[in-house]
């Protein structure tokens, strides 16, 4: 049978144009690395400027930091290229319990990602009658499919807002994945959120943005990934999209609410997936970005 894809991926980060009254420029890229969606064979960084590495002290994202005084390359292009064999095992085994702090962690508000009255209401109402944390986490799942809609027409979309998603029932993957997790949360289910890629079929192209889903912690089972809009989508696929851990994502970045380091003057970013520039102080959002991939190999995988 099929093995696990062998591809490159290139994200391309480009600042077309810095205002010329610019006195300082501060700019933050994820970093993809190893983890149960992908093996990183290699990541080279082509930029024109030095730049630095750092990690967020919270969830560990790898990001790329760089500080520019003008005069400034414009075209700015910063290109990061990876190999990655990309994974996609269903085998959801963790014989490592959570720590203390992961628990507490990943069971409170955090940002967007509110708990309030409403939130305990909907998570009261999806759990009624199952026992087991991965019965309630099912419960969860159905009852957002149910009220949401995928929508991407209505203004506000794509911020993991779950006040907002209560209110409008209608968004993107992230409103999707936002309002489960903090129905989890209320229901004392450890639960996180994950953005990245899903690389298309075809042998090489480009992947128009990201896409992001959830998982939660189950005993016995450890982390569980579930995919909430592909399940609206697909009504089909419904059962496959809890628990299936698919062979065509690429992890760009873990968590929300996410501390960048250094510290941007704006405080933590609500979801790193898209570069994060500051100038002199103030969010610049006039940042370009492209996203290419090629297949490389596909091994055929042994039976034992």
């Amino acid at each position: 049978m099929l093995g696990p894809r062998e591809i490159e991926l290139t994200y391309l980060a480009r600042l077309p144009a810095i205002p010329v009254e610019a006195r300082e420029i501060r700019l933050w890229i994820p970093l993809a690395k190893t983890g149960v969606e992908q093996e990183i064979l290699r990541r080279q960084i082509d930029s024109p400027v030095p730049y630095t590495v750092r990690q967020d002290p919270e969830f560990g994202n790898d990001m790329l930091y760089l500080t520019l005084i003008p005069p400034v390359p414009q075209p700015l292009e910063i290109a990061i290229h990876y190999q990655a064999r990309l994974l996609g095992s269903n085998d959801l085994s963790d014989p490592l319990p959570l720590k203390s702090a992961e628990t507490e962690r990943y069971l409170r508000p955090e940002g967007l990602v509110i708990i309030d009255d409403e939130v305990r209401r909907r998570a009261q109402e999806a759990t009624a009658g199952r026992p087991s944390r991965w019965e309630k986490a099912r419960g969860i799942y159905e009852q957002v499919i149910r009220s949401m809609r995928y929508d991407k027409t209505i203004p506000g979309y794509g911020r993991g807002d779950t006040a907002r998603a209560c209110s409008v029932g209608a968004g993107n993957c992230t409103d999707f994945h936002s309002l489960f997790i903090s129905m989890a949360r209320a229901t004392q289910i450890p639960s996180r959120f994950k953005i990245g890629f899903v690389v298309p079929p075809e042998p090489s192209g480009t992947i128009p943005g990201y896409h992001c889903w959830a998982e939660f912690y189950a005993e016995g089972k450890g982390w569980t990934p579930l995919d909430a809009s592909e399940a609206w989508k697909h009504p089909e696929l419904r059962d496959h999209y809890f628990g299936a851990r698919e062979g065509n994502r690429f992890l760009v970045s873990l968590g929300r609410n996410i501390q960048l380091v250094p510290a941007p003057r704006n405080g933590p970013v609500n979801i790193l997936f898209y570069p994060y520039v500051e100038v002199d102080g103030r969010a610049f959002d006039g940042v370009a970005t492209e996203f290419r991939f090629k297949e490389l190999t596909r091994k055929f995988a042994r039976n034992h």
